[in-house]
């Protein structure tokens, strides 16, 4: 890779660019010394007899995520979701269960998206009842619906993007047909299956989206001169319906015939099923369901100050009365929840424990912080009941419009809570945790908003929690990399934050955003701009990025602790690599190479994970990084 970067209206040198290859013998002699200097802390005896007890306290309270409940194909298959992404399903008659991300179902086959052979892609498989596979395609994204005879699904080009739009004959995988090609390379397509058994396609960028209705072989524009929607299905004499917004800083409004005449909560809403009523909302944070009508006013059916609700997506496809949900918050085991019209109740847990455990309850303190323009930055604080933190993990994302996942914390951080820590929230701008307009407000030129947000959190948790810099570490993975390398940018000697804990941090921005050959780049201008023609979202890049924006000696203050997959195609693990040797303090590439002080740095890798680690191996990586974070919060790790 060329050491040299060129803009029309800037050029710099990136002594690291070498990494960017991820292989050779220079690449292998980077790995192995990293992996020597992260070895010498999960061999301290300390560390060692620990990370074995949180492993096992990570798996026991990891039993408590898988529920069995969720049906498809009306009845005929059970559902078991995950800790993750992925789910479980057979059908009823049987005992084996599969692993898939998405699927549909007839009486005669069953269609599910799995992982494909190759990394970072996935397969669509058509199995017959009796389980005998009958096809197969690859390279496709975890989208699949079924109508009649015709199946549809979109299918990635080389960089793993959804990009195309087929159908083909749902019973052979024959006669497939291209229905759609996105041309812009900086929006995505994906498939929404709505009530009533309607199939739309969705092509959107964070600006702005489009929607199209599919029949047959053809598809129709719907909801036309919106910016956004939220299409719930095609009502005979009615038309299409579904929530529009007019701009991207306007409410959703109801669009159809009948239902732009309802009654609907004035939250953000994140999802609703218009054949059941149901709505999910969120407001700083906190999601609520409701049940909402014509005729009555909304009606909340259950608030949760922290968590969410995740629906069973089958249930409005296939036109049921009922509708289910996951429920994830720190103030119970995950449960089912079952709602019809607007009563709900509690289903018993059918998945079995097979090492129970008694969890102390929580205590959840939310709040606000100001942040530098006088914005209140709402926040939550977890902790067990009636303790005093002896320290604080701080948590932030602001990026993609997406929720911070506050979910059921034992299921990440229960080895912490345990051990008197605090976790807190930051709901900071760029996320997905109010409006539309709070994640609107720190894309592109704005992008220092999440930072100053997250700056603006701790110091208020900090003071709320009678916490010192020292006993403070802050988290952040993927995108949520950024505000926290920025952060330790920001503050390099230690003055603010004292530990910086990150998992495939998105850390090397300016090469990110200036290389247009990276898988995610150039759909991602909408987000973080485009530093090749806009000289405002270079400026602005360069202030966030936590490489760039570091002073020459580096970050001495802080500890760091990165880890990475080697075959993760979204977040290249040569960025932390790269992160690391800058946060050591400039010197040449390769003197830094042979040093063997790693200066209280540290990054570790698996070669065979991407950018989610699987769910089964898990929690024997994140004991072992706690266990080195509890150790150090404790001033008894050896550095």
């Amino acid at each position: 890779m060329s050491e040299n970067r060129e803009l029309s209206y800037i050029e710099w040198k990136d002594k690291w660019s070498w990494m960017e290859s991820m292989r050779g013998k220079r690449w292998e002699k980077l790995l192995h010394r990293e992996k020597s200097h992260y070895d010498t802390l999960t061999s301290q005896p300390k560390v060692k007899g620990l990370a074995k007890q949180m492993e096992k306290e990570i798996e026991d309270a990891r039993q408590y995520l898988y529920l069995s409940g969720f049906q498809a194909g009306s009845g005929t298959l059970d559902i078991t979701m995950t800790p993750d992404k992925q789910f479980y399903w057979k059908r009823s008659w049987h005992k084996r269960y599969k692993k898939a991300y998405e699927l549909d179902v007839d009486q005669e086959h069953v269609w599910y998206i799995t992982d494909s052979d190759k990394p970072n892609t996935y397969e669509l498989i058509c199995e017959e009842h009796t389980g005998k596979k009958k096809w197969v395609k690859k390279d496709i994204s975890p989208n699949v619906a079924v109508i009649g005879s015709l199946c549809y699904y979109i299918s990635t080009d080389r960089n793993g993007n959804s990009s195309t739009l087929y159908v083909c004959d749902g019973a052979s995988g024959r006669n497939s047909k291209k229905l759609y090609e996105e041309k812009d390379e900086e929006k995505y397509i994906g498939l929404v299956k709505s009530s009533y058994r309607t199939l739309y396609m969705i092509s959107d960028d964070p600006t702005e989206s489009k929607t199209y209705r599919i029949h047959g072989l053809k598809l129709y524009p719907v909801f036309q001169k919106t910016a956004f929607q939220m299409p719930l299905g095609y009502i005979p004499d009615q038309g299409d319906v579904g929530l529009v917004r007019d701009t991207i800083q306007s409410p959703w409004r109801p669009y159809g015939h009948i239902f732009s005449n309802w009654k609907l909560p004035k939250e953000e809403i994140l999802w609703m099923n218009i054949s059941t009523g149901h709505v999910i909302t969120i407001n700083e944070g906190s999601e609520s369901l409701w049940f909402c009508s014509l005729t009555k006013e909304p009606k909340p059916l259950l608030r949760l100050k922290a968590g969410s609700f995740f629906y069973n997506a089958w249930e409005a496809w296939e036109q049921s009365s009922q509708q289910r949900f996951m429920v994830q918050c720190p103030f119970d085991t995950p449960f089912l929840l079952h709602a019809f019209q607007d009563k709900i109740f509690k289903e018993p847990r059918s998945w079995p424990i097979s090492h129970p455990m008694s969890f102390k309850p929580l205590e959840a303190h939310k709040s606000h912080a100001v942040s530098a323009d006088g914005t209140r930055v709402p926040y939550l604080i977890l902790h067990e009941k009636g303790i005093k933190p002896i320290g604080q993990l701080v948590y932030a994302y602001g990026a993609y419009g997406a929720n911070t996942p506050v979910l059921w914390p034992h299921s990440f951080w229960y080895p912490l809570l345990k051990r008197k820590w605090a976790i807190v929230y930051a709901f900071v701008r760029g996320g997905g945790d109010h409006t539309e307009q709070w994640a609107n407000a720190a894309r592109r030129e704005f992008r220092h908003r999440t930072v100053d947000d997250y700056e603006a959190v701790i110091r208020t948790s900090q003071h709320r929690l009678h916490l010192s810099a020292r006993q403070t570490v802050i988290y952040g993975r993927s995108a949520g990399g950024l505000p926290v390398g920025a952060i330790v940018a920001r503050w390099p000697n230690g003055e603010l934050v004292g530990a910086a804990f990150t998992e495939v941090p998105y850390v090397d921005i300016l090469r990110t955003t200036t290389n247009p050959d990276l898988p995610l780049t150039v759909g991602e201008y909408e987000e973080f701009g485009n530093p090749i023609k806009r000289m405002v979202n270079f400026r602005e890049l360069l202030h966030v990025s936590p490489i760039n924006s570091l002073p020459a000696e580096g970050a001495p203050g802080v500890f760091v602790l990165s880890r990475v997959g080697l075959k993760d195609n979204q977040v290249y693990a040569y960025e932390s690599f790269k992160w690391i040797q800058r946060l050591r303090g400039y010197i040449s590439p390769d003197q830094q190479l042979n040093d063997t002080d790693p200066k209280r740095k540290y990054v570790t890798f698996e070669r065979n994970e991407k950018h989610v680690y699987d769910f089964r191996i898990f929690p024997h990586f994140r004991g072992l990084d706690l266990a080195i974070l509890d150790t150090w919060i404790h001033q008894q790790l050896v550095l």
